[in-house]
């Protein structure tokens, strides 16, 4: 059924299909709800596609919309979707094979995003570096904390591999970072960055 607003667990849904983690009837059901022409849902989902989209790296500056932290535990406390299956109420539990994979303007990048801290302006993802792959220089616009998990990656002089940290302070400048044997990190950073050269190749 087609409506004007859009309420919470709706909301919620728009949310986790967004994310790549709607899967199976409800994903499907939700599918042919767009297809019957719920506009209000299709904007909503539009909302949260740009989000998931431009979370790479230096991306554009995008926010999603007010309350998407409370919708989305909402969601979870109803025990709706797949990503909180099994989860205790005021959690969301994203499953390692959940979640989609997106490209980055950078050639070898991609990340996935965990989830969105609307209240603190926070994204957490995980980013991967193909071997080979850069990652263009860019001015941090907030506190990134970096968490290398797999692989190796390296900043002019700074070298780091699996189980090292660093926090890049806001207004810092991080130099290309490179990968020679692929790396996996996880990072709770700033929805966007200020990318200071072309794009890698």
């Amino acid at each position: 059924m087609s409506h004007t607003t859009v309420d919470e667990e709706a909301a919620g849904r728009a949310a986790l299909y967004a994310l790549g983690a709607l899967e199976g009837d409800e994903a499907r059901e939700f599918e042919e709800h767009l297809a019957a022409g719920c506009a209000a849902c299709a904007a909503e989902l539009r909302e949260f596609e740009t989000v998931a989209a431009d979370l790479g790296l230096a991306a554009p500056a995008a926010e999603p919309p007010a309350g998407v932290r409370a919708r989305l535990l909402s969601l979870v406390s109803e025990g709706g979707g797949s990503a909180s299956a099994g989860a205790a109420p005021g959690f969301l539990v994203l499953r390692a094979g959940e979640g989609r994979w997106r490209p980055t303007d950078d050639a070898g990048v991609s990340f996935k995003l965990l989830f969105a801290d609307r209240e603190r302006g926070t994204v957490t993802t995980l980013v991967r570096m193909e071997p080979g792959s850069r990652i263009r220089s860019h001015r941090h616009l907030g506190v990134e904390q970096c968490l290398v998990l797999e692989g190796d990656v390296r900043s002019g002089s700074v070298g780091m591999t699996a189980g090292d940290f660093n926090c890049s302070m806001p207004g810092s400048v991080h130099e290309e970072l490179m990968s020679d044997g692929g790396a996996l990190l996880l990072l709770v950073s700033p929805e966007r960055y200020e990318p200071i050269e072309p794009h890698a190749h």
